[in-house]
């Protein structure tokens, strides 16, 4: 093993002198040399490039952007109540979904009865999505009583966010060169 390391290291330093030689023999000779290790030395010790830094910054603004709009969703759902009326509880009313009951449990028999018919898996599967609908339609949704500070403390975050999202994007120039380019 020891052996196979030394002709690794002594391969490797072959390879690195002729590479220098290759080097110096192709560079014209009035082009300054620049030494790149100043270059090396600077990237490594500040850890990255000037490019890499804005890409870190545009996309630190882009997941804040959404950040802060997660947070204006959960201070307005925080602040919203939800309720029902009476008579759509009882299933009567305009929130009442007692008659999508039909042709749920006629879809159901038939899908027992056939199970790869097309149609039946249809009338069950809409029917279960018109009574998901008539639920969301019978919801009361109201504000409570708040001062114009909480309103304001409330929406902001929908501002904050949509501003940092758009400039994480890389602004209102990038959205348009996005644009047409999808035009052409």
């Amino acid at each position: 093993m020891n052996k196979k390391d030394e002709e690794i290291q002594k391969k490797l330093q072959d390879l690195e002198t002729t590479v220098l030689k290759e080097s110096h023999a192709s560079q014209p000779p009035a082009v300054p040399h620049k030494e790149p290790q100043l270059i090396t030395d600077t990237v490594l010790h500040t850890g990255t490039s000037s490019d890499d830094s804005l890409s870190i910054k545009n996309e630190l603004q882009y997941f804040s952007g959404i950040g802060s709009i997660i947070l204006g969703f959960v201070l307005m759902f925080n602040w919203v109540h939800v309720g029902t009326g009476f008579m759509a509880m009882l299933g009567m009313g305009g929130g009442g979904f007692g008659l999508f009951m039909i042709p749920l449990i006629v879809g159901f028999g038939w899908m027992i009865y056939d199970p790869k018919n097309k149609i039946a898996m249809l009338l069950t599967g809409g029917t279960c999505l018109l009574i998901v609908l008539a639920v969301l339609a019978s919801l009361v949704m109201s504000f409570p009583q708040m001062s114009l500070i909480q309103l304001i403390l409330m929406l902001a975050p929908f501002a904050i966010g949509g501003a940092l999202l758009l400039k994480g994007i890389g602004g209102h120039k990038a959205i348009e060169a996005k644009l047409k380019n999808i035009k052409s």
